[in-house]
């Protein structure tokens, strides 16, 4: 089952700002999970509570954020950055 990829504005504005080269790997490696659901299980721990259920994935030195809905099959993709800055934004 393919689950469908839907962004926020942060997110959106995060990629907007990545270097071709980065931004490439990171949407190809999005696409390749939204096929293999079962790769995403990394939740994030002490987060503030608007943003419980938040998940995040490593790719190289950055690191996406995002929901998972498994009864819906959507992935909700909140931000990306790297991973010295991400944390320090929730």
């Amino acid at each position: 089952m393919t689950y469908r990829l839907q962004s926020t504005p942060t997110f959106d504005r995060d990629f907007k700002r990545l270097d071709p080269s980065t931004a490439h790997p990171i949407a190809g490696k999005f696409r390749w999970l939204s096929e293999h659901p079962e790769a995403l299980h990394h939740a994030l721990r002490h987060v503030p509570r608007d943003l419980q259920g938040l998940q995040k994935y490593r790719i190289g030195d950055w690191r996406v954020l995002f929901w998972v809905d498994h009864t819906a099959h959507v992935i909700t993709l909140y931000a990306v950055e790297h991973r010295s800055r991400i944390y320090k934004r929730l």
